[in-house]
């Protein structure tokens, strides 16, 4: 507690920015009826909100931020409709899911995303967030989706994860035909026991940290209004997750043993334990030198090697799983690939670190042997794109995968 207060005190010193304001307006949950006009009302609002980072152009970081549609590619059937809505993580934006929804776009899915309340903007929009909106967008959302098409599944990462779960355990609404859960925040790491504290320290101050923002579809900056907010959210997942003693909602869950943001032993002991389908599916990414435990074996798990040396990289982050090695912003040789968050090194330490001397790996804030930034692609992108297309396909029909 005492160590927030400081943290709030410090805060409310700094000198109040355009970045680290509330904009002129915010996003409702309104209901969706038609997702063109809902389309143009986010643009309008995005164009109005976002205080643009340094180094790409305005109209560029607008487009980046805007939740999309994707239709099935030419050539699809006209037949049954399939469609999946994929939530973003805290701080996140839609863009997070561009790669994996170009893919099942290829693979006659259609492919809705949407604009959580506070995010694709600026930092400060984050200080008036409500966890209760960002539900009632997912319900919003799902429900025009499920009305639209045969079969409508729901996806999301980290902060979206445990939206999509929470929506997709309720009793309210038209039910998914699946859930797929990446990197999902059922439980956090660190810092799950002091969540409770950041409605205290918001009395406050708006922010934890204002970090320079340098991604222009993600924010840096972590107000204590965003730590209270996804403690409620989490919450609320969890609720939804231990009233399961068996549910047989067909799920497909992804994670890397490195994640410094969730809890991978939660994940597990629930996807084990609590969703029992039997063509439900687990990728973890991990180093495979290691034996994987006894205890925690289940034919439903696939593991994929995260200790690359040839490409540098120790273990996977948070952040990449989701994003291909040729993404514009995040991928090999893209503008964020290289000394994005580096680990206990300046930015420009970093920057002039030879090419061979930086490593990539999942944040940290200890000492590594070699000088680390995040690992901001996913080497194995194209597995678990496939994985993910083979679960929609496979609850299609009603085959396990």
């Amino acid at each position: 507690m005492l160590v927030l207060l400081a943290l709030a005190t410090t805060a409310a010193c700094a000198t109040s920015t355009q970045l680290y304001s509330p904009g002129p307006s915010t996003l409702g949950a309104e209901p969706v009826t038609d997702f063109d006009r809902y389309l143009e009302s986010v643009k309008a609002y995005v164009d109005t909100n976002l205080v643009p980072v340094d180094g790409f152009e305005r109209e560029q970081q607008v487009l980046w931020n805007l939740p999309y549609r994707l239709a099935p590619a030419a050539g699809c059937s006209s037949g049954d409709r399939t469609g999946i809505l994929l939530v973003h993580g805290l701080s996140d934006s839609p863009f997070v899911f561009r790669d994996l929804a170009r893919y099942l776009a290829d693979q006659c899915v259609e492919v809705r995303t949407l604009l959580l309340q506070g995010h694709g903007t600026r930092p400060g929009d984050m200080v008036t967030a409500s966890a209760e909106v960002w539900r009632e967008q997912v319900r919003n959302h799902f429900i025009a989706l499920s009305q639209e098409v045969d079969r409508a599944f729901i996806g999301g990462f980290s902060l979206g994860g445990a939206l999509a779960t929470d929506y997709a355990l309720s009793e309210t609404g038209p039910r998914p035909a699946g859930l797929i859960a990446v990197a999902p925040a059922w439980q956090l790491n660190g810092l799950r026991d002091y969540l409770w504290l950041a409605p205290i320290a918001d009395v406050f101050a708006d922010f934890v940290e204002k970090e320079p923002e340098l991604n222009p579809v993600k924010y840096e900056s972590f107000s204590f209004n965003a730590g209270s907010q996804i403690g409620d959210v989490i919450s609320a997942a969890q609720g939804r997750i231990v009233q399961q003693e068996s549910s047989d909602m067909p799920l497909f869950l992804a994670a890397t043993e490195a994640d410094s943001v969730i809890n991978l032993d939660y994940l597990i002991t629930q996807f084990r334990e609590r969703f029992t389908n039997p063509g439900n599916a687990m990728v973890i990414f991990r180093d495979t030198r290691t034996p994987w435990p006894n205890a925690q074996a289940d034919e439903r798990i696939r593991f994929l090697n995260s200790y690359l040396p040839d490409a540098n990289i120790l273990e996977f982050s948070h952040q990449s799983l989701l994003i291909a090695p040729n993404n514009e912003l995040y991928g090999l040789g893209a503008p964020l690939q290289r000394c994005l968050e580096p680990n206990n090194i300046s930015l420009e330490g970093c920057r002039q670190l030879p090419e061979e001397d930086l490593w990539f790996s999942a944040w940290h804030d200890t000492e590594r042997p070699v000088y680390t930034s995040r690992l901001t692609y996913n080497p194995w992108f194209d597995d678990l794109a496939e994985a993910v297309g083979t679960f929609i396909q496979a609850n299609e029909s009603g085959e396990a995968p």
